[in-house]
């Protein structure tokens, strides 16, 4: 009886500290988005980034952007779902892509609040009865092979770009640090999961599947601006890099953050920084629009305890 009183207790302590804390947080990542976008326009010619931002005639490109960005986290929650039978939790695809559809719009629009990581995990965890622990470890290891194939990619376009400095020492370090990340990401598989062969092959592949269609997404948006070809490997580069920097938690959705690394990043390489903070900008509306989707899916999610694993939802064995 004691046990469950201070159980009680301590659950009750977390829930506020829980409900104190998110409102912090959003609050937190509302300044520092709005600190990074000012920090942006301060350095650029707003009046050009709203020029290039009208032209009308690009509306093909914007629906072609959109499409691949879309296609993009369709491959992504497919590639979740790898690991989540691997893990032993069956989700059949569709309702996996509209749990995926609805983390993206948790995200994004209400980062005070649970999170769609901690919503999906909450789900499962109780419609399925799946352990905490390894829901977690599935979602921790799918966002850290995300970003490791996003530095292979970078180390892959590295050698096409122009830097203003020594072209060999880049392609040496492009060639080393492609190889260790990529190395890095067969271990972490094999060691925290214990996946290999073909399922590490397809998880693996699922991943680059999902970073290629996403540089897609930013070319379409590089071709509504007046972008020489040769300096797309430079800008695709950049936002390789900008995704890792919006993957952290500090801002909305990545706004400000990704705009700060377009700025100095091309800045460094010595192109027009414009052109990326309007294409890094367009990346993050066509993120908006498609997380907007995610609203009308999240209903039919019960939270409510789980007696135990729906029918069907035998566990495969990993």
């Amino acid at each position: 009886m004691n046990l469950r009183i201070k159980d009680l207790t301590a659950s009750r302590s977390r829930s506020s500290s829980d409900f104190v804390s998110r409102p912090l947080k959003f609050v937190v990542q509302s300044l520092v988005s709005l600190c990074l976008v000012v920090l942006v326009v301060w350095q650029i010619d707003l009046s050009q980034v709203v020029s290039l931002a009208l032209e009308p005639q690009h509306m093909a490109w914007l629906l072609a952007a959109l499409l691949l960005f879309n296609l993009s986290k369709i491959v992504s929650a497919v590639r979740l779902n790898l690991y989540q039978r691997h893990a032993g939790i069956l989700l059949n695809e569709w309702e996996n892509l509209r749990l995926y559809y609805a983390g993206m719009f948790l995200n994004l629009f209400l980062p005070g609040g649970i999170g769609g990581d901690g919503y999906k995990v909450l789900v499962l965890h109780r419609r399925q009865a799946a352990p905490l622990r390894t829901l977690l470890w599935v979602t921790l290891v799918d966002r850290v092979s995300g970003v490791l194939i996003l530095l292979v990619l970078v180390c892959v376009l590295l050698p096409f770009v122009d830097p203003p400095w020594h072209e060999d020492a880049v392609r040496m370090a492009a060639f080393v640090g492609g190889a260790a990340v990529a190395l890095a990401s067969v271990w972490l598989h094999h060691r925290l999961l214990r996946m290999h062969g073909a399922r590490m092959a397809a998880v693996l592949v699922h991943g680059l599947a999902v970073q290629c269609l996403q540089l897609g997404c930013m070319a379409t948006l590089l071709a509504c601006l007046p972008v020489a070809a040769g300096d797309y490997p430079a800008f695709l580069c950049i936002f390789l890099l900008s995704s890792v920097a919006a993957a952290l938690p500090l801002s909305i959705g990545g706004l400000g953050a990704r705009e700060v690394v377009f700025l100095y990043g091309l800045q460094l390489l010595r192109l027009d920084p414009v052109h990326g903070v309007v294409a890094s900008s367009g990346f993050f509306l066509v993120t908006a629009a498609s997380s907007l989707l995610g609203a009308p899916l999240m209903g039919g999610f019960s939270t409510n305890a789980a007696v135990g694993a729906p029918a069907g939802c035998a566990r495969e064995e990993g």
